[in-house]
């Protein structure tokens, strides 16, 4: 989120300033008379905040105060102070706030030569058991989401490149190195990229510009996947496991499964 100095700023790029002026106090009146009130100004403590709080942490039961914070912004518009926050998990949840005071870091290195020296690539099994394989490309330097796919299967070098070539059609250029798990299902993305390289540097024949990476080595995916399991998952995973426990869904049945692709792959 901006400040209000940072949005006027922008604003001022996008319009003729020789024709119109626009100011800080002026967007602050503009802004207060629109409801659109900051944090201080909303003065939410967590009384105020509980009800948004109680259905947010349905969904993300494992989301830490900052994550929180943003959520309650983009999906209630609540500006809320992370103190408030921080009391408020205090006072409901404080077996969940020793529990993260009880974790620890594992630090691990990562080299990236700048934007696009690397693509990193990785795919994630947690839901094969509910017919669900997801697949992630990422820019390490920058921390860009390239892509980040759901399908059935994430075992398909076909399907995979496909991920690869329309991220480089849309961008329209190659990182000078793409960098992967072992695994068959990464082959086409490797000979894809090994060849993209060499056609445009013939110097780079006979040398593969693809990474294999061993175990726990691939660390930028890695950590976009451990993201994900500890916002998102957790709450998407108990609501598709109420339909497995309640048998509105039998993962064995072929014509539930066609169904269930139906509605959860885009």
């Amino acid at each position: 989120r901006l400040t209000d100095r940072q949005i006027v700023q922008e604003l001022q790029k996008h319009i003729d300033t020789n024709e119109y002026g626009i100011g800080l106090t002026k967007f602050v009146q503009i802004r207060n008379s629109l409801g659109l009130y900051r944090t201080c100004q909303q003065q939410h403590t967590p009384e105020t905040i509980r009800e948004a709080m109680v259905e947010l942490r349905a969904m993300y039961p494992k989301a830490g105060a900052q994550e929180m914070v943003s959520l309650l912004f983009h999906e209630y518009s609540m500006s809320v102070a992370r103190s408030a926050v921080h009391e408020y998990f205090a006072i409901h949840e404080p077996q969940l706030v020793q529990q993260h005071r009880a974790g620890r870091l594992q630090r691990r290195r990562f080299w990236a030569a700048g934007v696009n020296d690397i693509w990193a690539v990785d795919q994630h099994d947690k839901w094969l058991r509910f017919g669900l394989a997801l697949h992630t490309g990422i820019e390490p330097f920058s921390g860009r989401i390239l892509w980040m796919k759901v399908w059935h299967s994430n075992r398909n070098p076909q399907l995979i490149l496909s991920y690869y070539l329309s991220t480089v059609e849309e961008f329209g250029f190659a990182p000078l190195v793409t960098q992967s798990d072992p695994g068959s299902e990464n082959f086409g993305i490797a000979n894809a990229q090994t060849m993209l390289r060499q056609m445009h540097d013939p110097a780079l024949a006979g040398f593969i510009q693809h990474c294999w990476m061993r175990t726990k080595k691939n660390v930028m995916p890695e950590i976009a996947w451990s993201q994900l399991r500890r916002r998102f998952s957790p709450g998407f995973e108990s609501l598709l496991e109420e339909g497995v426990q309640g048998s509105l869904f039998d993962i064995d049945n072929t014509l539930q499964q066609m169904v269930f692709r139906w509605i959860f792959i885009p």
